[in-house]
């Protein structure tokens, strides 16, 4: 759905000029990098944990396994994110609470900018620093040097929702936690950070069996979302497969109230976009044509996405595209819908 990363992008960009958001060829570089600190190296993980998000708080239930399941359930009365980025070496959550608490007032007025070298080009994913000619100025990454981007596992989720959430590619390391949703009916957008909702999750330890889905969905960026049309109510391992070059695709799953669509529920999200600022309405989830289930954020390195959902009668409608862009349309066609009987 629109805007399921969208609330992480919009504070990442502004607050964070940059944000959490480290270039994707850094992490791409790095994907063989050892386990990011010492006390992770003996570590051996679980194969799934439990990770509980309310106001305003995460509880996670211990070590897990390389590849291994997040059990994640929002209980609380918001929306939530799990915001998840994989701490660079000789980086701690001490690090990331520092530089959080620097911008937990809110953004700065002006974004911090450094002089490329003479005849310098940069490009970069969307919420990196932004392409320049030469001699123009760059945004700086102020996290750039703490953590790689927050993309999946990382879940965007509505109250209530639960969904286990696994990606086969999730490597050893010590992790940030993050919401960077703001509080609902604060004009001031006071984030969720700001509260305390800050984690460490680490991941250590022989690498996890890998799902068995029994509906697949295929993702491609400027392509409609492909797989059944029909699933049975109850339990249910959807995976969604990345297709191409589609590492900025997001897939979300949302249940639909009657007549309703994907677009409908894109929209929603896009009311809640006041210029550069994410403004959330008391009870917004009451706002939207149907229940987010879970929004994952973008793939990245990774090919696929596990999402363990308990699934009843009703239409249930997905939507995979980028959310980063300022230019994106409120319609997209990376999207699929499919009725539970």
């Amino acid at each position: 759905m629109r805007s399921l990363r969208r609330p992480a992008a919009v504070f990442i960009a502004i607050a964070l000029t940059g944000g959490l958001a480290a270039c994707g060829d850094d992490k791409k570089d790095e994907a063989t990098t050892a386990s990011t600190t010492a006390t992770t190296a003996k570590a051996n993980g679980a194969d799934a944990v439990d990770v509980t998000m309310k106001e305003y708080a995460y509880t996670i239930g211990g070590d897990l396994k390389p590849g291994g399941t997040i059990r994640l359930s929002n209980q609380g009365t918001q929306f939530h994110m799990m915001g998840l980025a994989k701490l660079k070496e000789g980086k701690t959550i001490a690090d990331v609470t520092a530089l959080l608490a620097q911008f937990a007032e809110g953004p700065p007025d002006e974004p911090t900018t450094t002089e490329p070298a003479a005849g310098a080009t940069t490009t970069t994913e969307a919420g990196g620093p932004t392409t320049t000619a030469a001699g123009a100025a760059e945004e700086e990454d102020p996290f750039a040097e703490i953590a790689d981007e927050i993309g999946a596992p990382g879940t965007f989720m509505g109250p209530g929702q639960k969904a286990d959430i696994t990606v086969p590619d999730l490597a050893e390391g010590t992790y940030a936690m993050i919401c960077f949703l703001p509080v609902e009916g604060d004009a001031e957008g006071t984030p969720h950070f700001a509260k305390g909702m800050v984690g460490q999750l680490t991941v250590a330890g022989d690498k996890a069996a890998e799902p068995t889905a029994d509906a697949t969905f295929k993702v491609e960026l400027g392509k409609a979302v492909t797989g059944p049309s029909t699933l049975t109510a109850g339990k249910h391992v959807i995976k969604f497969e990345k297709v191409g070059d589609s590492d900025e695709a997001e897939p979300g799953l949302a249940k639909l109230d009657p007549g309703k669509t994907p677009d409908d529920i894109n929209r929603a999200f896009e009311a809640f976009e006041q210029g550069d600022n994410f403004v959330l309405p008391v009870n917004a989830a009451a706002t939207l044509p149907g229940q987010l289930v879970a929004g994952v954020f973008d793939f990245y390195d990774t090919d696929s996405v596990y999402l363990g959902v308990t699934l009843t009668a009703g239409t249930y409608g997905i939507d995979a595209h980028d959310s980063d862009p300022e230019d994106v349309p409120p319609i997209s066609v990376e999207q699929a819908t499919f009725t539970v009987t």
